[in-house]
């Protein structure tokens, strides 16, 4: 985004409450949206040193390190989409899928299927896989629940295998450029080489660890618990920050390069800040309600899908953009990707969210795409497509490929 919406996003974030309720703001339904940024970027970020992470695969839970949810390559279907193809999901798979080197990782149930992202042909499963992996340098690395494996990204073949004796759930990795892998096992973080598994350090905290640590700022882990602990964690295990939060959070944390931003069961999103101050700050609050899927955060504006409705803060100031319905669905977060955002809910949506240049005056809606009933998991995105489990009839639910 050119560095004069930058300075206009932070412009106006003092004046940028919404007034925009049970659908979009006054704004928004005058104004439409923006001719789209050109498909691609000149340069991609550094996957390890850029809080926008991924080389535009979507490679981990939040798409990156940070897990903002906002592609790096500039590709995304911005005028509509087709059917490239669908394959039938359970109802009950309620994850998005990773994806990564032309494969699709799209967990159903306790089942991890990897899919041919050009036709959706299966390559392989494995069992007892209940969520998605962390992808890195063609591995797959997985959570069984009470072990981590290593699978060759290609076959599935087992590369290896750490379990571990704790009481509690070991949770899916995170990595800093694929320097170790960073996982929960009940109450202790602990640190594994990534080419044996084996364990280079571990730390106690309090409460079971969740799924899918972030990294913030290129240095640290963002660890959160089931009992509302949030901690930064160097690469040594060593703590940096730790706050308390009233409730547990809902979904892994976001970060950028200013802070770190939490959702809880109380209904509200906490942007947590490192001012290298001795005591930790939080930033700011918001009443975004619950975001089950992950929060985006992209040029300067968290967005928050809550199960009713997708709701734009500026990250700077906790102030409200504006709020726009989505239907009664909380399986769906939002995915960022050349300056649109792609959110489902009773549809598929994919919004401008600063039409004019102004998020003040947003969204503004590109296209919508109905089927047959709710839409998500998802949607996430990759190389110009959009992936994304949708009711397709009656009963039946889809992993769907659109572009």
């Amino acid at each position: 985004m050119p560095s004069t919406r930058r300075t206009l996003l932070a412009s106006v974030g003092a004046t940028g409450g919404s007034v925009a309720l049970a659908g979009c703001s006054l704004l928004s339904r005058v104004r439409g949206p923006d001719d789209p940024p050109p498909s691609g970027v000149d340069e991609l970020p550094d996957p390890g040193n850029s809080a926008r992470g991924a080389n535009g695969e979507w490679s981990t839970f939040g798409c990156n390190g940070a897990n903002t949810r906002e592609v790096a390559d500039g590709q995304a279907p911005v005028d509509g989409v087709t059917e490239r193809w669908r394959v039938e999901v359970a109802q009950t798979a309620y994850q998005a899928p990773v994806v990564a080197g032309g494969r699709v990782y799209q967990p159903d149930v306790d089942t991890l299927r990897v899919l041919d992202a050009t036709d959706g042909s299966q390559l392989w499963t494995t069992e007892t896989v209940g969520t998605v992996p962390l992808l890195w340098n063609d591995v797959a690395y997985v959570s069984t629940g009470d072990a981590i494996r290593a699978l060759e990204a290609d076959t599935g073949e087992q590369l290896w295998e750490r379990e571990f004796e704790t009481p509690g759930v070991v949770t899916t990795p995170a990595t800093r450029a694929g320097e170790q892998l960073v996982c929960g096992a009940g109450e202790r973080v602990v640190a594994l080489d990534p080419d044996d598994g084996s364990v280079r350090w571990d730390r106690e905290v309090f409460g079971q660890v969740q799924n899918h640590p972030a990294v913030f700022k290129a240095h640290w882990f963002v660890i959160t618990t089931r009992a509302g602990m949030v901690y930064l964690l160097d690469g040594d295990g060593t703590g940096g920050r730790r706050w308390q939060l009233p409730a547990e959070p809902t979904a892994p944390p976001s970060a950028d390069t200013d802070s770190v931003y939490v959702n809880c069961r109380d209904g509200t999103t906490y942007a947590l800040m490192d001012d290298g101050l001795s005591d930790p700050t939080r930033n700011w609050t918001a009443d975004t309600g619950w975001a089950d899927r992950g929060i985006a955060v992209a040029d300067g504006i968290a967005l928050v899908a809550n199960g009713q409705g997708i709701h734009a803060v500026d990250t700077e100031s906790g102030d409200r953009y504006w709020d726009y319905d989505i239907g009664d669905w909380r399986h769906t977060a939002p995915a960022y990707g050349r300056d649109t955002v792609f959110v489902g809910g009773d549809r598929l949506r994919a919004l401008d969210p600063t039409p004019g240049d102004s998020p003040s005056g947003g969204p503004a809606v590109r296209f919508e795409r109905e089927f047959a009933g709710r839409v998500g998991p998802g949607p996430v995105l990759d190389d110009g497509t959009v992936y994304v489990v949708a009711q397709v009839d009656d009963g039946t639910y889809a992993l769907l490929a659109l572009e």
